[in-house]
């Protein structure tokens, strides 16, 4: 454990809907989704413990060291798990061009701590918001997932209703100039802490 006294942890991204791996959105059978989310968690605990990237700042927040994917992601990229929140926050986003100047990607997510599997799981609800470095422009896009989402019965209608409401919340405190959230301030922080 680092010195910064953190917990070490794990989240794993289930990318609802999409466990069979495919493009469109589907209900998978619940042994697809389980041995889908299996073999992701597997990965992961194959990882050095001197290079471990997730770690449990407190009960409502988890930090991550995002630099090992091929895409988007660079040394300076971090993901900020808002779990009381129920945002998924990427600063330092590397989207290749034109999208070159967002800086972040707000993901709506739900968050639950699976003890069976011994993992939080973070559940993709379909929602994405690009932030540019001044922390005032914004762009919602994936808003048709949401759509394709109800439309395929992974979600109901009040589920819809409640992820609609989550993205006027972010996108008005977004226009409020109170973006980024204390809770991303905290998890910067925590970073530094971390000595990343």
């Amino acid at each position: 454990m680092p010195e910064s006294g953190f917990e070490k942890t794990l989240i794993v991204w289930w990318r609802f809907g999409k466990e069979h791996g495919g493009e469109e959105f589907q209900v998978n059978p619940p042994e697809q989704v389980r041995t889908h989310l299996q073999k992701k968690i597997d990965e992961f605990r194959k990882t050095p413990a001197d290079l471990w990237r997730w770690w449990q700042v407190d009960d409502h927040l988890i930090v991550e060291l995002w630099d090992t994917s091929p895409e988007h992601t660079g040394p300076d990229t971090r993901i900020y798990y808002l779990l009381k929140c129920g945002l998924s926050i990427i600063e330092n986003i590397h989207l290749p061009p034109p999208d070159e100047n967002w800086k972040w990607c707000i993901r709506l997510s739900d968050f639950e701590y699976n003890a069976e599997l011994g993992t939080w799981m973070m559940k993709d609800l379909f929602c994405d918001i690009l932030v540019g470095g001044d922390n005032r422009t914004y762009h919602m896009f994936d808003l048709p997932d949401v759509a394709q989402a109800l439309d395929v019965g992974l979600i109901t209608p009040a589920e819809t209703r409640e992820i609609l409401k989550r993205v006027d919340w972010v996108l008005t405190r977004i226009a409020k100039g109170e973006f980024p959230f204390p809770e991303v301030r905290r998890a910067q922080a925590a970073c530094r802490q971390l000595g990343w």
